[in-house]
């Protein structure tokens, strides 16, 4: 299953990286306009920072704090990622695997009202996606309390290889 996994990964990357622009432009406005009722319910939002092929998650981050909804991002250890708040995009620094990540300095605390977005490089539409295979979400949202939610584009819709660590998440948006 590993192997099964890992050989996935590589092809989505890579067919990522070869997206129109024109199309995950307009998919990410889409995919944001969609998942801006659950923003705006949420009384904070976690929120990863999206790299050049993943959905845009830099507009969320702007939205909430725009509005005055608490945002954080993760920073990642070994093993598990940890969530800190963040007052503005400009705070944020190139940190573990070249991704923008905010200071340690104001941890989040998740609760039933909090929301938290999930990346996936695919996704299957029953709430399973496939991420980069390090575990931290899966892990993460395994002691969650609050609503999760998944962000892929809809050319990335297909089946998952799912295992028993494998945590599924209660909202699955893809652009229409």
């Amino acid at each position: 299953m590993r192997e099964l996994k890992q050989a996935l990964r590589r092809e989505l990357i890579s067919l990522r990286k070869t997206m129109n622009n024109d199309y995950k432009r307009a998919a990410d406005k889409d995919i944001f306009i969609q998942l801006k009722p659950f923003i705006d319910k949420a009384d904070s939002v976690l929120t990863y920072m999206s790299t050049e092929i993943e959905v845009d998650t830099r507009a969320v981050a702007g939205y909430c704090l725009e509005r005055g909804i608490p945002v954080a991002l993760p920073i990642t250890g070994d093993s598990e990622i940890k969530f800190y708040y963040i007052a503005s995009l400009d705070e944020l620094h190139t940190g573990r695997f070249n991704i923008s990540e905010p200071p340690s300095a104001r941890p989040a605390i998740a609760a039933r009202n909090t929301l938290c977005i999930v990346p996936a490089l695919c996704a299957d539409g029953n709430g399973y996606r496939l991420g980069y295979g390090r575990g931290y979400y899966d892990r993460f949202l395994s002691g969650f309390v609050g609503t999760s939610v998944i962000l892929c584009y809809k050319d990335f819709k297909r089946d998952v290889p799912i295992e028993p660590h494998d945590i599924k998440a209660d909202i699955t948006v893809f652009d229409r």
